[in-house]
């Protein structure tokens, strides 16, 4: 058995062909062919089966994947590891965020990071799909992932650690009948247009979730990525939004309407999404540190992976996460 041939399988399975994973390891496709006949031979297995002109995994080949994809994770934190020996406090941070915390969280955030590490090139990338974000740690192109938790994660290769809860809000223009009421019910919020995020938003997915569990009728008149967007039709008297307070300033206590609604929805949990078995560069923890300190066991060697309390580490399981 030799390297080649894993990630030439490797290949194989991500790209679901033989003539795009050759381009990828640069080998004929005969020459992978023969490779895999070589792993099949050597482990007395059968890797893959043959449905027409589609390739799926035996059992087997699902197994022996698995344990390739942790091994080139391994690789990938090993360079990592020398990278930042040698670049010490330089590099570059890719953070993926929701335009909710980084509007309304991050910009002091940075403020303090920017200070302590000024070397270190930094990089943000908002949206609204908590499933997007997960997606930018998987695949690389984000380093850490911060926002509301999801159910359930995408992948069995990431980590949400828990940070802070803030409640859910109806936000509605001053005098509107709803601020009115005790208890506002679903039913009540279905008898207004509503003004909500984009696709992909947990604040959206919750609430409709809900109202079509009540056959409930109701408009989306207005889809947005931007709360501060949402207020301003909110203040237009023209529709209901529901927000995370973390959204909610001081003057925006004077302009709206705000109803707690976390008795039809719960609280929402925010946190840190990452790659299980990550390596945390000296940037990385630099950043977690000043974002949420409360996360780290050993303030002379923060390592994420140390958190030993399930309240705080979430692998997918709703039920390990209670608090």
């Amino acid at each position: 058995m030799e390297l080649n041939q894993l990630i030439s399988f490797y290949q194989i399975v991500k790209t679901g062909s033989f003539s795009k994973a050759s381009e990828k390891v640069f080998r004929s496709q005969s020459a992978l062919s023969h490779q895999i006949t070589k792993l099949e031979e050597e482990f007395k297995v059968k890797l893959f089966e043959r449905h027409g002109k589609m390739l799926l995994l035996t059992w087997e080949g699902k197994y022996l994947f698995d344990f390739i994809t942790r091994l080139l994770d391994d690789m990938d934190n090993l360079k990592h590891i020398y990278e930042d020996v040698q670049q010490g406090r330089r590099g570059t941070l890719v953070i993926a965020t929701s335009s909710a915390v980084c509007a309304y969280y991050l910009t002091n955030v940075m403020k303090q990071f920017i200070k302590k590490a000024p070397n270190i090139k930094f990089n943000l990338i908002t949206s609204t799909n908590i499933a997007e974000i997960q997606s930018m740690i998987l695949d690389g192109t984000a380093h850490l992932g911060v926002g509301a938790r999801g159910y359930p994660l995408i992948s069995s290769r990431l980590n949400f650690y828990y940070w802070k809860s803030f409640d859910r809000v109806l936000l509605v223009n001053k005098g509107h009948p709803l601020s009115r009421k005790k208890a506002v019910t679903i039913q009540d919020i279905a008898k207004y247009p509503l003004m909500l995020y984009k696709e992909g938003s947990i604040l959206r997915k919750d609430l409709e979730e809900s109202l079509n569990r009540n056959n409930l009728s109701y408009e989306i008149i207005i889809e947005m990525d931007e709360a501060p967007n949402l207020k301003n039709f909110v203040e237009m008297g023209i529709g209901v939004t529901i927000l995370s307070s973390i959204t909610i300033t001081r003057e925006d206590k004077s302009r709206f309407g705000i109803i707690n609604v976390n008795h039809l929805f719960n609280k929402l949990d925010y946190g840190i999404y990452c790659r299980k078995n990550k390596f945390f560069t000296s940037s990385m923890r630099e950043f977690l540190k000043i974002f949420a300190p409360g996360l780290f066991n050993n303030e002379q060697h923060p390592d994420l992976d140390s958190v030993q309390s399930e309240k705080r580490v979430w692998n997918g399981d709703i039920t390990s996460m209670k608090k």
